[in-house]
């Protein structure tokens, strides 16, 4: 045995001889306290019978033995149904309905990329090769009326904010004019001018009134007004009778233009014919509400024109509206020439009156003579194309008042109209061998 030992102290070494050691020390304290005697508590006879008969009288129970089992029919417990149970007896069911749910899955999770989406849409919205015949119509004919929509809204937009810009300027134009009430306020005013305005030349004889606005446009002849309408605007003018057709009081340019008089005209001392221009504008601006001089109603509603130049202030009874052409071709070759500004002698000025009167939509029971000066605004007119709307006054005399006797005012039952207003109502002209009016040569 000592040999035994030996050997093990060999192969083990040092080490090994100290956990020997150790090994067989604690086996010898093991040994004693298993020896050692209880303590009386445990040695109780009643203890150790009651550990001895719970162990001959417990019952193993199966894993699967019930809770109502395992209790002998205690009623603590209900029977629950498990909603998740699976049903063993209808596997292939389950199954089914498993790939049928995977299947779903698959599907739902399959993204489209956005130029996937927009392809698709576009192929719904968009004439395609894939397309029937009648498919292929449809959507063209759709697509037009989308895309013409909104043309229109825009178009409309724009339309709408130019009409609110026009009417904002005009009213900030119509600002720049002061009333003048007495000589002293008006030399007050010219000296503020002259300091604010250093280098700007006024036209001697010019009033003060518009002295600011001149200031702005050395253009502005003067203020064109029709009581009880919303004719009531700045007329400039230019060389030529192009510049303001698209642009406005401030050089810019905008289709609603500026009213201008005939370049051939005189502010300050006034020809024989001074004549206006202006737009006739859908929202009711500039020339637009001279439309209702077309009726007998419009005329007595507003009988008196009046024009503020830079020099003086004066008023013109309407003699004449009449609708005319501006291009030969739709009156047999011919043009009513209303915008002459002097007529050369009083055999032509009476002859022009003639052709006025046999021209006028009624009769207003203002007289006129180759004296009198006459006042022409014209503007546009859409019974045909690029008609014009013209209406004649003639200055008021001297010792003459504004009043106008309209008790001779009559709708003309036949007015001469151009060729084509005829050939639209489809009627014969009976005016066509007329004798056609020209102004006299210079």
């Amino acid at each position: 045995m000592n040999d035994l030992n030996e050997q093990l102290n060999d192969i083990l070494g040092e080490d090994g001889k100290n956990e020997a050691k150790e090994l067989e020390r604690l086996s010898e304290e093991y040994s004693d306290a298993e020896n050692a005697p209880l303590p009386e508590a445990q040695l109780s006879d009643d203890v150790y019978n009651d550990i001895i008969k719970n162990t001959e009288n417990s019952v193993v129970f199966e894993e699967k033995t019930t809770r109502r089992l395992k209790y002998q029919g205690s009623q603590s417990f209900a029977e629950v149904e498990n909603p998740y149970q699976t049903d063993r007896e209808k596997p292939q069911e389950k199954l089914e309905e498993y790939a049928d749910f995977s299947a779903k899955s698959e599907k739902r999770e399959k993204v489209k990329t956005f130029d996937e989406i927009g392809k698709s849409i576009a192929k719904k919205i968009f004439p395609n090769k894939s397309d029937s015949k009648k498919e292929f119509v449809r959507k063209l004919i759709a697509d037009i009326s989308v895309v013409t929509l909104i043309g229109c809204a825009v178009a409309f937009g724009i339309i709408f904010a130019q009409s609110h810009q026009a009417d904002k300027q005009q009213k900030g134009i119509s600002k720049q004019i002061i009333e003048i009430s007495s000589a002293e306020q008006e030399e007050k005013m010219w000296e503020e001018f002259h300091a604010k305005y250093p280098n700007i030349v006024t036209p001697e004889g010019m009033s003060a009134k518009y002295a600011y606005l001149y200031a702005l446009n050395q253009q502005l002849v003067g203020w064109v007004s029709i009581p009880n309408s919303g004719v009531d605007v700045q007329v400039v003018q230019s060389p030529n009778n192009s510049d303001y057709l698209k642009k406005d009081f401030y050089g810019n340019y905008s289709r609603y233009g500026c009213p201008f008089m005939d370049y051939r005209n005189d502010a300050k001392y006034l020809n024989q014919n001074t004549i206006i221009y202006g737009h006739h504008m859908s929202d009711g601006l500039i020339f637009a509400e001279l439309s209702k001089y077309k009726k007998l109603e419009g005329f007595l509603d507003s009988p008196v024109i009046k024009f503020d130049t830079l020099y003086d202030t004066y008023y013109y009874k309407v003699y004449a509206v009449i609708i005319t052409n501006s291009r030969e071709q739709d009156d047999n070759g011919y043009i009513f020439n209303y915008t002459v500004t002097s007529f050369g002698s009083e055999d032509n000025f009476n002859d022009y009156i003639r052709a006025l009167d046999e021209r006028k939509l009624y009769t207003t029971g203002v007289d006129i003579n180759s004296a009198d000066k006459l006042i022409t605004l014209s503007t546009c007119t859409y019974e045909f194309t690029d008609a014009r709307l013209v209406i004649i006054g003639r200055l008021l005399r001297t010792g003459e008042t504004t009043d106008i006797d309209t008790t001779f005012a009559v709708t003309n039952g036949s007015p001469h109209y151009p060729q084509i207003w005829y050939d639209s109502k489809g009627i014969s002209n009976p005016y066509a061998s007329a004798e056609r009016w020209y102004p006299e040569e210079n």
